[in-house]
């Protein structure tokens, strides 16, 4: 058995989990992470993880390895945190030297996507799959790859699994990244609200408006959602548009990665079979039917527990890779 130490860092929230290989969690500790200064939250992380093994009757030379769960974009290769979109002050940070510095364990750093994967894969809807495929399908879309059995960085830039950037309209709506077309920019909550608020003032008799109290910042994904359920026409175009942008990216990520499973994140389980139902009416137009018939689409077995897992995930596969530890 290996105890493991897990960073979780989101944009609003950052975790720490304390567990083990099997899954058990030892201790769990969270902050806000809004507008924080790294000077201030490093230390924090270090004090913390100390206070999480020791009150777990443990020793830090008995933690085996620390993994830490981050957003990109990254110099994933040297573990700096170089400009995360919702931290402006973490630039050029070189978090996973100082962790190891001060923890005074070996520890890896990998894409916060990668590490939803991860966790799936040794805890959650993916474990004992050797090809599958995870979609955050959350804010905004991204991807983890595990293929033959291993999880998939890529070349230098180690930025595989990007998949909420495949562009699936040539000259289509602009992403948040600066391309055009991206499938984030169809089916991901803050671009799906971002066009409510475009859309609105063209739909006076949407329930949207009454939902909002006729303040389009208010939209987003779970007023959308109430609107769809109660029919309205224009919240029902949109769900047929996202489910169908859905279903073409699901189509290409399954022909061309034959996966066992697609696990599906928060969108998919929060929400439930209006959302999954509609994607899988259209995906038999974007893939092949063998490939199709062979991949179980599922939501999350993690669910709101998988940030607690991220990290750990993710030293449990540094030392799976690095021939200390059998998964």
């Amino acid at each position: 058995m290996a105890i493991l130490l897990g960073f979780d860092i989101g944009g609003t929230k950052l975790g720490i989990g304390l567990g083990d290989n099997n899954g058990k969690l030892y201790g769990t500790s969270r902050c806000d992470n809004r507008n924080t200064d790294p000077a201030v939250i490093l230390p924090w992380m270090v004090s913390e993880s100390k206070r999480l093994v020791s009150e777990a009757g443990l020793k830090m030379s008995d933690v085996a390895a620390f993994g830490i769960s981050a957003p990109f974009p990254a110099d994933a290769a040297r573990g700096i945190m170089t400009k995360p979109t919702n931290n402006p002050l973490w630039r050029n940070v070189p978090i996973l030297d100082y962790l190891k510095d001060e923890l005074k364990i070996p520890g890896c750093f990998e894409n916060d996507a990668n590490c939803g994967a991860l966790a799936e894969w040794f805890f959650g809807a993916g474990k004992g799959c050797r090809d599958f495929i995870y979609l955050t399908l959350s804010s905004g879309i991204g991807g983890g790859i595990i293929a033959a059995d291993r999880l998939v960085r890529g070349g230098k830039a180690l930025s595989a699994g990007e998949v909420g950037h495949i562009c699936i309209q040539l000259n289509g709506r602009k992403c948040s990244c600066g391309m055009k077309g991206c499938y984030e920019a169809y089916c991901g909550g803050v671009a799906l609200a971002a066009r409510m608020r475009e859309e609105i003032a063209g739909h006076p008799d949407s329930i949207l408006n009454e939902l909002s109290g006729n303040d389009p910042a208010k939209l987003d994904m779970h007023l959308l959602e109430k609107a769809y359920r109660a029919n309205d026409a224009y919240a029902a175009a949109l769900w047929e548009e996202m489910s169908l942008r859905n279903a073409q990216a699901f189509g290409l990520l399954i022909n061309i990665f034959n996966p066992e499973k697609l696990v599906l994140g928060t969108l998919a389980w929060a929400i439930g079979d209006i959302y999954t139902d509609p994607i899988l009416k259209h995906l038999p137009e974007f893939c092949w039917e063998e490939p199709r018939k062979a991949c179980q689409i599922v939501c999350s077995g993690l669910k709101r527990e998988i940030g607690s897992y991220a990290g750990i995930a993710a030293a449990m596969n540094y030392l799976k890779e690095n021939g200390k530890l059998e998964c």
